[in-house]
C-alpha cells in the first residue's frame, strides 16, 4: 500500500499526460485539415463571389472544425496578403490595407452557438479583382485563412491557445 501510494501519483500523471497529448494531436490534426478545406474552397472560388467566405466555413463545419475534441473555435480570420520582395530580393507576403480605407483588408468569423458569426466587414477588398491578372503588370493575390482555438485538457487543469494558419493563393475566374 505504501508503495502504491508512492508511485500512483507519478503514473496517473504520466498515464494522462500520454491520453492529452494524443488528443491534442488529433484535434490539432483535425482543425489543420478542416482549415486546409476552408483555403481550398476560398481560393477555387477565387474574385468572383462574395459569399466564398461563407462556403469555406461550411465546407470547414463539414470536415470537423466545430467537433474536434477538447477543443473550441475562438476566431476564423480570413485576410488579403500582397506580394513583394524584401531586400534581399526574396519573395513575401504582407498585409494589404489598400481598397479597405487603410484598415486591414479581412472578415472575421467567431463560432456562436454553432453559428458563424462576422465581424468586421472589410472583406472583400475593393482592389481584389484589379490585381488578379497575371503576367506584366498584374501581382496575383494570396490570401491567409487563420483559425485560432483553445484546446483544455482532460479535467480542465489547463488550456492552450493555438493556431491554425493557411497561406493560399486566389485563382482568377476569368482572365
Amino acid at each position: 500500500m505504501v508503495e502504491f501510494a508512492i508511485v500512483a501519483p507519478l503514473f496517473f500523471f504520466i498515464f494522462f499526460s500520454v491520453i492529452n497529448g494524443g488528443i491534442l494531436l488529433f484535434s490539432r490534426n483535425a482543425i489543420q485539415h478542416a482549415t486546409d478545406v476552408g483555403a481550398a474552397e476560398i481560393a477555387a472560388e477565387g474574385d468572383t463571389p462574395a459569399n466564398a467566405d461563407q462556403i469555406a466555413l461550411s465546407a470547414m463545419s463539414q470536415a470537423g472544425v466545430k467537433n474536434a475534441m477538447l477543443t473550441k473555435v475562438t476566431l476564423v480570420t480570413v485576410t488579403k496578403e500582397d506580394q513583394s520582395t524584401n531586400s534581399n530580393g526574396a519573395t513575401i507576403l504582407t498585409l494589404d490595407t489598400s481598397g479597405c480605407g487603410g484598415l486591414p483588408c479581412e472578415n472575421t468569423y467567431t463560432l456562436v452557438a454553432g453559428t458563424w458569426t462576422a465581424g468586421l466587414a472589410n472583406w472583400p477588398p475593393a482592389d481584389r479583382s484589379v490585381n488578379q491578372t497575371n503576367g506584366v503588370g498584374g501581382k496575383p493575390d494570396f490570401a491567409r485563412l487563420q483559425v485560432t482555438y483553445t484546446f483544455t485538457t482532460i479535467g480542465g487543469f489547463t488550456h492552450f491557445n493555438l493556431t491554425s494558419t493557411v497561406v493560399f493563393r486566389l485563382e482568377p475566374q476569368s482572365l
